[in-house]
């Protein structure tokens, strides 16, 4: 459940001015969350700031109704999706709590914008956090194109299995390390075993051909 409570002295932002700090907390709506929780609705960007306090937050987008959580993180002192709310533009998703204890800011975009004309360096943090996530989407993007998911799978999967044959990781957990879907690994992961390449054991278990993939992925390069 998303509980509204008040701030505490371990949601300082380290980074930001103690002025600035104190009109986030006078003017901030502050949030506590349960895993699978939500925090942020559907179009709820263009009107708000929120930044992340303690704990985990994930993208949520929806098909057909159903929600599809993505590999998508956003961990302790970053800001979430910004650039709707300068835009003035909703955002196409959702925003869920990853772990308990998640703890948020909400901040108004009136609020915001008076507080970035009082502190320069609160600008710089909030424009430097957004740059910054454009590059890691711009490298993400430059990835998937020059590569498919299938070949960057395979080789994280031998990096992983250098020293022993197998490989201990959950379908959600290989779609974290490679910030894809988990619909997207399952496919991947699949298409490996049909291979022969790979052999899913039980849900955290897979076990792996290591020469044969190697000579695969030499194949593909």
């Amino acid at each position: 459940m998303l509980r509204k409570v008040s701030p505490r002295p371990e949601d300082r932002i380290a980074e930001l001015s103690d002025q600035t700090w104190a009109s986030i907390e006078a003017v901030g709506e502050f949030f506590e969350a349960k895993e699978g929780t939500t925090v942020l609705e559907l179009g709820q960007t263009n009107e708000h700031l929120l930044i992340v306090l303690s704990g985990k937050a994930t993208l949520v987008y929806f098909q057909e109704g159903r929600s599809q959580p993505t590999a998508i993180y956003r961990v302790p002192g970053e800001v979430l999706h910004h650039a709707g709310m300068h835009l003035e533009l909703p955002n196409p998703f959702a925003i869920e709590a990853a772990s308990d204890e998640t703890r948020v800011v909400l901040i108004s975009r009136k609020a915001v914008y008076e507080m970035i004309g009082k502190d320069t360096a609160f600008a710089e943090y909030l424009f430097r956090d957004l740059s910054e996530r454009f590059f890691v989407a711009l490298g993400y993007l430059r990835e998937q194109r020059l590569e498919p998911l299938i070949v960057r799978l395979a080789k994280r999967i031998l990096m992983i299995t250098e020293h022993r044959p197998s490989i201990e990781f959950t379908q959600a957990e290989l779609a974290e390390i490679l910030a894809v879907t988990r619909i997207s690994i399952s496919k991947a992961i699949k298409s490996l075993e049909e291979l022969g390449l790979v052999e899913r054991v039980d849900r955290a278990l897979m076990t792996v051909e290591r020469e044969a993939l190697q000579a695969w992925l030499d194949a593909q390069e």
